[in-house]
């Protein structure tokens, strides 16, 4: 086999592969004998059949699998033999078959990228501490999602997200359209009839139970009967009953309902939480500082065809929907630019984990996906196997295994700059060694 690289482009490679005469007469020997030794021709015993009638009955299937086998590895050698490193689609140009095999095919590779020692790199290294006030502020929610459903005492006036039940009429141009029986509302929490939350409440400020309220609205699209839906109705309701979320007592009972002994333990457990939550907060700011600083220090040189095709697939839809909402001119010149600055800073911030990754050599185990997919499957009260089933047969699994790796890759770097390392500043070549591609369009298809 013969491989040769040609430039045709940025990031552009050409590959011919070239394999002799004798090369594919050898594998297309070695084809049939394994056909012959697998099959049963009649009148003869697996592997004895002469090798004419095998000739004759298996000729054609035995061409196209030599092909596919010698294009397949002929690729595949050709990449560890040149340190290839393909991204995005793969183009099939020509196929030859006189004189032997010869493959032609072209594609992008990924840029040289040379990564700045993380000495260089500085993120945020300490967050704001928990203050009383904060733990006073959560111990409040808390009582507040603690407390129970009561009726509203006689005489108590209506507030925000009190539970309300009315009883009324829906008039359009003097017509009764909509009778109210139990009507259920939560006052401020939604819309009541296509008046707005603010507007709602107000309507029931200083309002008890037993009070009448008129108001005007225009209807709701999804409003019954459908023939009053959006046009301008009369509402008239009397408040039957309220009930009103209340707090639950910050005190030693509180605590005790939530499997503690007293107050000062229930804070200091709300304190310790808070804690966890600005430490996380913390490391995705410094996770955000760190990306944003090499995407500044960093030069990036983006494959034009890969870049042409997130264009195609992310940007282009989003300009089609504008120009059929009939955005203006200017509006659409401002999503273009804004969306092609995205997609281009989307590849190179992939470009750059990459080489991260390719540089310190992360690796995705297999107890990375299923801890991941088991974290997944909490979140959707699924079984694990049933997500694990799902990434497969939506092909995402790679995706999946693709954003594992990325976080890895920027946990130890951000590892090394807060620990001030400087071992990381190296040149990832457009050359390096082949693997399976992950990436945005990545993929090869050859044959």
């Amino acid at each position: 086999m013969h491989a040769t690289i040609t430039d045709t482009g940025l990031l552009r490679k050409q590959l011919t592969v070239t394999f002799t005469t004798s090369e594919v007469a050898a594998r297309r020997d070695q084809v049939l004998k394994q056909v012959a030794g697998q099959s049963r021709l009649d009148g003869f015993r697996p592997g004895k059949s002469p090798k004419a009638l095998v000739e004759k009955r298996f000729g054609a299937a035995a061409d196209q699998k030599v092909q596919e086998e010698l294009v397949d590895e002929g690729f595949k050698q050709a990449l560890q033999q040149h340190r290839l490193r393909p991204i995005g689609p793969i183009t099939n140009e020509k196929v030859e078959r006189e004189g032997g095999l010869t493959l032609v095919c072209s594609f992008e590779v990924k840029p040289a990228i040379t990564l700045p020692a993380p000495s260089s790199l500085s993120v945020t290294t300490s967050g704001d501490a928990v203050s009383d006030q904060d733990v006073d502020s959560a111990l409040g929610n808390l009582c507040t999602r603690a407390g129970t459903m009561g009726v509203l005492e006689a005489g108590e006036a209506i507030i925000k997200d009190d539970s309300v039940t009315l009883v009324g009429t829906v008039s359009v141009e003097g017509k009764d359209v909509r009778k109210l029986h139990d009507f259920h509302h939560q006052v401020g929490g939604y819309a009541l009839l296509g008046t707005l939350p603010d507007e709602v409440v107000a309507l029931f400020k200083d309002r008890i139970i037993g009070h009448e309220l008129r108001f005007a609205s225009i209807l709701p699209p999804s409003f019954t009967p459908s023939e009053a839906a959006g046009k301008k109705a009369d509402i008239t309701v009397t408040i039957q009953s309220a009930q009103r979320q209340r707090a639950a007592v910050a005190n030693d009972d509180l605590a005790k309902r939530l499997g503690l002994e007293t107050l000062e333990q229930l804070k200091a457990k709300l304190r310790e939480q808070l804690e966890q939550q600005k430490a996380l907060e913390l490391h995705q700011k410094q996770i955000t500082e760190l990306t944003d600083a090499l995407l500044a220090q960093v030069t990036v040189e983006v494959p034009p065809t890969l870049l042409e095709g997130v264009l195609r697939d992310q940007v282009e839809p989003k300009i089609a929907q504008a120009e059929q909402e009939k955005k203006s001119a200017e509006e659409i010149s401002t999503l273009r630019s804004t969306s092609t600055a995205d997609a281009q800073r989307m590849l190179k911030r992939y470009l750059l984990v990459d080489a991260i990754g390719e540089q310190l050599q992360v690796q995705v185990t297999r107890e990375d996906v299923e801890s991941q997919i088991e974290m997944a499957a909490q979140r959707s009260r699924r079984k694990p196997q049933e997500v694990a089933d799902q990434l497969v047969k939506s092909g995402q699994l790679n995706q999946v295994m693709q954003e594992i790796r990325e976080a890895k890759a920027l946990e130890l770097l951000l590892e090394q700059v807060l620990g001030g390392a400087t071992s990381l500043t190296a040149a990832i070549p457009a050359h390096g060694e082949p693997g399976h591609v992950h990436g945005p369009e990545c993929g090869h298809a050859h044959g």
